[in-house]
């Protein structure tokens, strides 16, 4: 059996018990009455329907949802202190709230765990404030001593059937619940009771005695309490019903949903604006106990203009059977409660169902709107990609590619293909270029892009490339495969093309300039031709890419101290909790953008401007750091990334020494990158030692991308080893998860905490967290923002670790003003 089927059975017995509590109860106030009948009929049948009436009444206790909601019900209990027959009062009193909550839950099973926790409450009650009238305590003090227990005694069962889970993130604690809420309760019932008890007692005592005033004295305080509550109650479901409205309004209002947000994401946000709940999910099963959910077609999240490897020819007819045949896959939007919490009405049930239907009808309209989008983007003789899509694609590529990884432009135009129209006819020129195209598609790798961007042209992009190298052989093979022959209309023919070849090593800011070279390169290679060159065989030119304008933009913002520093929070997985955040520097130029860090970096080093590049991130970071310590203590973790030479003093070694003592409440970690440490010799050692002796980290940062080796895990000490993203972006095979589950084990052995990057979904998390591992960082937490942002967010969610991610990040709230980059 698992921990959590554990937990289940655990559950299911409280649950039960509870249940048992409550029906014990009515049962022993049932004989107790048939042994002992009542004066008056009518007083008991007031008593119960003012208890149920009354009992609608809810209050929340808690700032978040799911903490239980207590009402006054409980107030009238006073009826049972000076009765002679406590049990028969508290066994009706049990009966009524059993009654009252199975109707308004729809569920008996759930309304008979809610009356076990309540009938241990009132046995509370009534029992305390009995012992203390026999006592000679005035019934007053009674009354709250008795209205203090039940609180108490209620308070404690649910927390117990809840496993303590009530802190503001959903762990153990406290956290969740206000005090203030929980008085206001307890004031309001004391009062409600008091009230009772001298209207009933004292203010209708007066009239006299006598049969009918009797029995007025026994039902009018009742019946007055459960006129008015019930009112309160009714206008509290107004309100709910409201929001309700409100949320699905919000939903249509915001037709069409944006087309760069996970429909499922804003789904949720829509539902978590309308509807009071614990937790949202999207997912394959139905609503279990204490769920509610709406069934809807399942959202297909990929855009196609934003996947040029989505962009691919296909028959029209074949794809056209495959729909038709496809089962449409059923997905559920769930929203769940706890135990104890209240109950989810059938108007939530309605709600929640139009917001997914609103989904759904956007996601169908989406689809529809994507597909004819693909039709506008695609060449329709070869099926390839066009103009349009061909400049999506490249401006995409460049940006999400990482750091070292090069792409190539290829402008590739077939030769002499006017003469072949001109004597053979436009339909063999169509057939050759079914042919060029249909060699293309075969001759790239699946993570490589082709386009038919003219009418004789066509542009390859080549990416995750090492070298210039690399390009050229890939290039090569492609022009192999496209000059093979080919029988056309009975002859045979070769296709004779002219390639232009632009390499980039790194993000461009404007990638337009590598096309530009291409083509340049090509059109050489034609003049070539028309001047003598080569002109039976196809031939590739080679062009180095510009620089531009990017050496001197560097240069000045480096010299100006004009960079800006973003943050990423580091989580503990098993807390879900913030301990660190990682520095990384960002510039947007005011007329080319923003310079991908890619090239910010590069350029920093050539132009011998990285050692103060580097100090300025420090200096700015460990002042951000302890802005963020003043809103949260527990985030004490800096980190910044620095290559291991730089930590010689005469780099940036003598500034950390001096720096670091000035701000002795953060902890600096020093990730030095693990391409860099090959070159390690004794002196850095040295001194990487010294710096953790001075109370800074060190850690290994990007381990497992690209040429990895175990000698890194021992050629510089450390306390922190940062597994690379590329080693977690499949954790459905085995033996990734194996090599983290490794890692992990060889850094628990070592004493060195384990840090997995690039985590971007919950499953991820479960499976790390499944095998082992404590710590991660990715945009599943949340992406780099800069120093407003991160302090609005702290300010708005403190240390937890995962937050609302459908919606965008809170507007920054005035904050302590955004620490500049230092230039000393």
């Amino acid at each position: 059996m698992t921990v959590r089927d554990t937990i289940r059975t655990g559950s299911f017995l409280g649950s039960a018990a509870l249940a048992a509590v409550a029906l014990a109860t009515a049962v022993a106030g049932v004989v107790s009455g048939l042994s002992d009948p009542p004066d008056s009929v009518v007083a008991c049948l007031v008593f119960l329907i003012a208890v149920g009436v009354t009992a609608v009444y809810q209050q929340p206790i808690g700032r978040v949802p799911g903490l239980p909601p207590f009402g006054v019900a409980s107030a009238l209990l006073v009826i049972a202190l000076p009765a002679d027959n406590p049990v028969l009062e508290v066994g009706l009193w049990v009966l009524a709230f059993f009654v009252s909550k199975a109707v308004t839950s729809r569920s008996p099973w759930m309304a008979a765990q809610w009356t076990g926790v309540a009938a241990l409450g009132a046995i509370a009650f009534v029992g305390l404030g009995r012992l203390l009238i026999d006592a000679g305590v005035p019934t007053v003090v009674a009354i709250v001593a008795g209205s203090a227990a039940h609180i108490i005694v209620v308070l404690a069962v649910y927390f117990a059937w809840q496993q303590g889970r009530w802190n503001a993130d959903g762990g153990r604690g406290l956290s969740g619940i206000s005090v203030l809420r929980v008085l206001f309760v307890f004031a309001l019932s004391t009062v409600v009771g008091i009230a009772v008890h001298i209207a009933s007692v004292g203010a209708l005592g007066l009239l006299g005695r006598g049969e009918n005033v009797e029995l007025a004295r026994m039902t009018v305080p009742l019946l007055v309490v459960a006129l008015l509550f019930y009112g309160l109650a009714k206008r509290s479901q107004t309100r709910s019903g409201e929001r309700r409205l409100g949320g699905v309004v919000d939903a249509a209002r915001a037709l069409p949903w944006d087309v760069t947000v996970d429909p499922k994401e804003t789904m949720v946000e829509f539902a978590r604006r309308a509807i009071d709940a614990t937790e949202f999910e999207v997912r394959r099963t139905p609503p279990g106990r204490n769920e509610i959910g709406a069934r809807f077609s399942a959202l297909d999240t990929t855009d196609p203009q934003l996947n040029p490897e989505s962009i691919a020819p296909a028959d029209d007819d074949v794809a056209n059977e495959h729909r038709e045949d496809a089962v449409e896959p059923q997905e559920f939007l769930v929203a769940s409660r706890k135990a104890g919490g209240v109950p989810f009405t059938s108007d939530d049930e309605l709600a929640l169902d139009a917001i997914g239907h609103i989904a759904s009808e956007t996601a169908r309209v989406r689809g529809a709107y994507d597909t004819l989008l693909d039709r506008v983007d695609r060449d329709s003789l070869t099926g390839l990609p066009n103009y349009n899509a061909f400049q999506r694609s490249l401006a995409r590529l460049n940006e999400d590619r990482t750091y070292a990884s090069g792409i190539a432009v290829l402008f590739i135009d077939l030769d002499q293909f006017k003469r072949l129209n001109d004597t053979e006819g436009h339909h063999i020129g169509d057939e050759m270029l079914s042919v060029v195209a249909t060699r293309l598609r075969a001759s790239v790798r699946p993570h490589d892009f082709v386009a038919r961007v003219g009418g004789d042209e066509f542009v390859v992009v080549l990416t995750k490339l090492q070298s210039l190298a690399e390009a050229k052989g890939v290039t090569d093979r492609i022009v192999a495969n496209i000059g093979a022959p080919a029988n056309l209309g009975g002859r045979e023919f070769r296709p004779l093309v002219s390639v232009g070849l632009a390499y980039s090593g790194h993000q461009e800011t404007d990638p337009q300039s590598i096309v530009v070279d291409a083509d340049h390169s090509m059109l050489a290679i034609k003049k070539s031709r028309r001047q003598g060159g080569p002109s039976s065989e196809s031939s590739v030119g080679i062009s180095p890419h510009r620089s531009s304008r990017i050496n001197e933009i560097v240069a000045r913002a480096i010299d100006d101290g004009s960079l800006n520093v973003v943050y990423q929070p580091i989580v503990n997985t098993l807390e879900d909790k913030i301990w660190a955040f990682e520095s990384l520097v960002r510039y947007t130029h005011p007329e080319l953008g923003r310079i991908s860090t890619a090239s910010l970096i590069e350029k920093a080093k050539g132009l011998g401007r990285m050692d103060e590049l580097t100090r300025q991130v420090i200096a700015t970071s460990l002042q951000s750091a302890r802005e963020f310590r003043k809103l949260v203590p527990g985030i004490t973790v800096m980190t910044i990334n620095l290559e291991v030479g730089q930590i010689r003093d005469e780099h940036v070694g003598s500034f950390l020494k001096d720096i670091v003592p000035r701000y002795p409440d953060v902890t600096l970690c020093l990730e030095l990158n693990e391409r860099s440490t090959k070159d390690i010799d004794d002196d850095l050692r040295a001194q990487a030692e010294l710096f953790r002796e001075l109370g800074m980290l060190i850690a290994l940062d990007d381990y497992g991308s690209e040429a990895s080796s175990v000698g890194a895990l021992v050629r510089i000490p450390m306390d922190i080893l940062k597994i690379d993203r590329s080693l977690v972006d499949n954790l459905d095979d085995t033996r990734q998860r194996e090599v983290v589950r490794a890692l992990q084990g060889f850094g628990d052995a070592f004493d060195y905490s384990t840090i997995v990057e690039g985590i971007e979904t919950q499953d991820a998390v479960d499976v790390l967290v499944g095998i082992g591992v404590r710590h991660a960082q990715g945009f599943f937490y949340g992406r780099p923002v800069p120093f407003a942002q991160t302090m609005s967010r702290l300010k708005s969610y403190g240390a937890a670790g995962t937050v609302g991610r459908s919606v965008a990040p809170p507007a920054p709230a005035p904050v302590a003003p955004a620490p500049t980059v230092q230039t000393g």
